[in-house]
């Protein structure tokens, strides 16, 4: 674990275990069904979401006839800046406490994905294609971009799996609340891909990124401040992993490189 001397120092803080009642409703261990299958809108925004943005960047409907509209463009710019928002706040410090105010702890994941997967739907389904069309693989070239994403999929999918999918929406902590029992843990486990990298998910969504066979202004803008983001929120992930999972994960980041894999003959 971190030594006391180093955590001040952070600006990533743990979110503690225990939690001023004053400022938390900490309810009993009960069942609370009506609560679960609210909750259950979550993963399926966050499920349609994650399909429609995978659709956006697979190409452009008519992207030779599509024209440059500033108010499209700037409304594309709020929700992209929305869901980032959104997905950064409220997965650490203050915005995890304040998901933990209404339900308790065991709702915190839960509510997470409510939000971000209600932004991420919006995303995609008010987004506008605004012209001009910056540039398009067409022809024998089309091919390449498709060698970029594919791999990039399959590292996406590939992650997901090992992390479990259910995890990620929020699924066990939804069935704890339904069943009135206690929050599942996440365990620290370094299988393939992650025995190889620190970010192959995150890897897999830049490669989406830059693969994209058409690209508009509003592409470019997605590109560019998705590409940014990730870039920029990749330390700070590591940082809370390191919190939660203590001095594992330290060792496992100083062995494993972030973006790159190391192809060493004998390594471990």
């Amino acid at each position: 674990m971190p030594s006391n001397e180093e955590t001040p120092n952070r600006r990533v803080e743990p979110v503690p275990e225990t939690y001023d009642p004053s400022e938390v409703y900490d309810p009993e261990s009960t069942s609370r069904q009506g609560l679960a299958v609210w909750l259950l809108i979550g993963p399926f925004l966050a499920a349609f979401g994650g399909l429609g943005f995978l659709r956006m960047l697979s190409g452009v409907s008519r992207s030779e006839r599509i024209q440059f509209n500033g108010g499209s463009f700037f409304l594309d710019f709020v929700l992209l800046l929305t869901f980032i928002g959104c997905h950064t706040a409220f997965a650490r410090g203050w915005g995890r406490r304040i998901l933990n105010r209404p339900f308790g702890p065991g709702a915190e994941r839960p509510l997470y994905v409510l939000l971000t997967g209600i932004t991420l739907f919006a995303m995609t389904f008010f987004w506008q294609d605004t012209g001009p069309l910056i540039w398009k693989w067409s022809g024998w070239t089309s091919v390449l971009p498709r060698l970029v994403q594919i791999p990039g999929l399959i590292l996406v999918i590939w992650s997901v799996v090992v992390i479990g999918a259910g995890g990620i929406i929020g699924l066990p902590h939804i069935k704890a609340l339904e069943r009135g029992s206690n929050t599942p843990k996440q365990e620290f486990v370094a299988l393939p891909p992650y025995s190889l990298l620190r970010q192959p998910l995150n890897l897999g969504l830049l490669m989406l990124l830059v693969g994209m066979p058409e690209v508009t202004a509003d592409r470019l803008m997605l590109l560019v401040v998705m590409a940014t983001w990730i870039l920029l929120v990749a330390p700070i992930e590591e940082r809370d992993a390191e919190l939660e999972f203590g001095e594992g994960y330290a060792v496992y980041r100083a062995r494993t490189p972030r973006w790159l894999p190391k192809w060493r003959s004998g390594d471990r």
